[in-house]
């Protein structure tokens, strides 16, 4: 097993810069809006589809802690989940974001075909869900720490239906107390038109077998390799229908 030597590790960068960046394959474009008109829209869309937040985190293939995150944060830290939660409301990626109906927000796309309507959200079977992640990447690991929910992107490997990454031993994404941990891995295209994630979740530990640990890239000073066992696999597809 062999990672890229540019692979990232586990240290986060933090969610500053212009509002208009890339993320994941992704540009953002969007009218201002605070996260606060954000996440009273979401919850103003839940009551009116009688929906708990629980089931819309389902649906859209996240826990509701990383769900309240995405919420916190805004469209600058992960817009393919926000794309996803769009999807579940019925609305527009623009309308949830910036509250501006399709109409006015196809001006400000590339050229191309219109949406049709609101995106469509479909399921990946188990074996796409790991096919998906390939051999390594970059993905985002959830939990809950003693100061609260910590999400932190992580450079991963795929071993024998686990996932790998590296991390300080004592930091924040070390094994220990807080439950199961999620591990979620989306892309999108550049235009938000179509994409998918993949969320796993389960127990932490860290990787002790000689064997295993001689294969794999020495990790930073006074870092660690830690695996996550997923006991749930799920994974969502999205697509917006377009016309002609």
């Amino acid at each position: 097993m062999k990672a890229r030597p540019d692979e990232p590790g586990g240290t986060a960068p933090g969610p500053t810069g212009p509002p208009t960046r890339e993320v994941t394959g992704v540009t953002t474009e969007h009218a201002p809006a605070t996260t606060t008109v954000i996440a009273r829209r979401f919850a103003d869309r839940l009551a009116d589809l009688g929906l708990g937040e629980a089931q819309a985190a389902a649906r859209a293939g996240m826990s509701t802690t990383y769900l309240r995150r995405v919420l916190e944060l805004g469209p600058d830290f992960d817009p393919p989940a926000l794309l996803r939660l769009a999807a579940v409301l019925g609305l527009e990626y623009e309308e949830l974001v910036a509250g501006r109906p399709a109409e006015r927000a196809a001006a400000a796309r590339p050229d191309g075909p219109a949406p049709a309507g609101p995106p469509v959200l479909g399921e990946l079977g188990v074996a796409e869900c790991w096919q998906r992640l390939g051999a390594h990447g970059l993905g985002r690991i959830a939990r809950t720490g003693p100061d609260g929910p910590v999400v932190r992107p992580v450079g991963y490997l795929v071993h024998e239906h686990t996932v790998l990454y590296r991390t300080a031993g004592d930091g924040a994404l070390a094994p220990g107390p807080g439950g199961d941990a999620a591990f979620e891995v989306d892309r999108a295209d550049r235009d938000l038109r179509e994409g998918w994630s993949v969320l796993m979740i389960g127990p932490l530990e860290y990787v002790t077998e000689p064997a295993l640990l001689a294969e794999l890239p020495a990790p930073p000073a006074h870092g660690r390799w830690v695996r996550l066992t997923p006991t749930t696999v799920t994974g969502r597809s999205i697509r917006t229908a377009r016309r002609e």
